[in-house]
């Protein structure tokens, strides 16, 4: 049995652990599930010995764990660890990352050519896709790195396999294989912690689930026992409010907000945007649905002018104060996690000319307009506005970026996986504050891998596919067809 007794951990003046007991058996799927800021990251950070606990212990049959073990001396126990943001040297290759990290028994990183073939071996069992041979971490889409830290982890055949919100950016084919692939590490007896804010997910693959409220556990129960609306009132203490809608269909006859016009961006000799047109007019929610790694993130690239096209034109030009952009990156594209909140709210052009009238920095003011923000939008920061922006919670930095993009009144919004690592009731206001932005007359370009927010959010929904983008039927808003779309099939 894997089990913590009494775990308590403090961050400055934040009580981000108290006093917690968790337990998972052999042979079982147990489900991690609450709010972002609950504790679950740290939790599952002092039972992979990443953090040390300020008291209690962790526990593997029977024999406490040392924290601060070395990687190896973890792979000697057989835990392996995937947390939210993965850990890779961005200028190595995929296989030379596998290979440094320990890839599996015996793994030298004079073995590329092994540790890749291995690695596919991994990869197609589990359902997923590898980036090219000798790709750079660079060069490769979040769900790839993703990807590339669940087959390291897969590699040492673990006995506890610790998956911190592990399937957001996994496409609906890939997602159902490798639910399947946890299910045959259950029955060959292995513990597999799942960290979700998914219910649905949850409720499906995991034997019992255990809810941490505020640093707490507050309820473990078998999940055929229990149902998504307890379980959303045990996270959040309520039920969210109603789920956004889309907004009524725009006036076909107003300009577009947002235009692009055979847009086409080639890299290294391969069109990674191919011909893309497509219009956002005001008041409307479009959608774009897609496996990543399709161009996605070239596509956020070229809207914000961070890259020069090939050919191809953006109305408005890029780079303007009229279009704000949530990257899908936070922590790397997002945020400058060193600097604090009011100062990173400064990163933005409109908030800047607001704040920092002829180049200087009202910070005073910048302060309590920041405060208003934290509080308008429920984000926890123990420091407040003065609080560094790499000490918030994964789901915390998120809503920050959400709140800076609708506070410099933009008259389109770029957002890119807006809701990736947001539990239930942040998900569900960042989409109601899309819907009445939207509803005020923005222009929103939702870009998502998770099919059920697009369909409740969007009007219009288009499909990309290596870099073409072509709109999906009214037929085809269902998850399963869109699914089929998103893999290439014919319309």
């Amino acid at each position: 049995m894997l089990e913590t007794r009494s775990i308590s951990r403090r961050f400055g003046r934040t009580l981000a652990l108290d006093r917690v007991d968790f337990q998972a058996r052999p042979g079982e799927i147990h489900a991690l599930i609450g709010e972002n800021g609950a504790g679950k990251s740290t939790l599952v950070s002092i039972i992979a010995g990443r953090l040390a606990a300020d008291s209690g212990q962790v526990l593997l049959d029977g024999a406490a764990l040392r924290a601060g073990v070395s990687a190896a001396a973890l792979r000697r126990a057989r835990i392996a660890a995937v947390y939210q943001s993965p850990m890779l040297f961005e200028r190595m290759t995929w296989e030379e990352n596998l290979a440094l990290g320990g890839f599996g028994a015996g793994a030298s990183p004079r073995e590329l050519d092994a540790v890749a073939a291995r690695a596919r071996q991994i990869a197609a069992a589990s359902g997923f896709d590898l980036p090219p041979p000798r790709a750079l971490v660079a060069d490769c889409s979040v769900a790839e790195r993703v990807r590339l830290e669940i087959v390291r982890a897969l590699s040492f055949e673990p006995r506890v396999l610790i998956l911190d919100e592990p399937t957001s950016l996994l496409a609906p084919a890939e997602l159902k294989i490798f639910l399947d692939a946890l299910g045959r590490l259950r029955a060959a007896g292995r513990i597999v912690v799942l960290v979700t804010h998914k219910l649905a997910e949850a409720l499906a693959v995991a034997d019992r689930i255990t809810v941490m409220r505020r640093g707490r556990v507050v309820a473990t129960m078998p999940a055929a026992d229990t149902g998504e609306a307890e379980l959303a009132r045990l996270m959040i203490g309520a039920l969210p409010g109603a789920p956004a809608r889309p907004p009524r269909d725009p006036d076909p006859a107003a300009a577009p907000a947002l235009a692009l016009a055979g847009v086409t961006l080639v890299r290294e000799g391969r069109r990674v945007l191919d011909e893309i047109s497509l219009t956002v007019r005001p008041g409307e929610i479009v959608g774009l649905a897609g496996v990543d790694g399709n161009g996605q993130a070239e596509l956020v690239e070229a809207i914000a002018g961070a890259v020069k096209l090939d050919s191809g034109g953006i109305a408005p030009a890029p780079g303007g104060a009229s279009v704000a952009v949530i990257p899908q990156h936070r922590d790397r594209d997002g945020l400058v996690l060193e600097m604090t909140l009011w100062e990173n709210l400064l990163l933005a052009a409109p908030l800047r000319a607001r704040l920092a009238p002829r180049g200087f920095i009202a910070s005073r003011a910048a302060r309590r307009f920041c405060a208003g923000l934290l509080d308008r939008f429920a984000i926890r920061a123990a420091a407040g506005s003065a609080c560094a922006a790499g000490a918030l919670s994964g789901g915390n930095r998120q809503r920050l970026g959400v709140a800076r993009a609708l506070a410099g009144a933009p008259r389109v919004i770029v957002a890119h996986d807006i809701c990736r690592g947001l539990d239930l009731g942040a998900a569900a206001q960042v989409r109601r504050g899309l819907a009445e932005f939207a509803a005020a007359g923005g222009a929103v370009l939702l870009i998502s891998t998770d099919l059920d927010e697009l369909l409740e959010c969007c009007g219009r929904l288009l499909v990309i596919v290596r870099g073409r983008v072509r709109e999906a039927p009214a037929a085809d808003r269902d998850p399963e067809r869109l699914g089929l779309l998103m893999a290439g099939a014919a319309a």
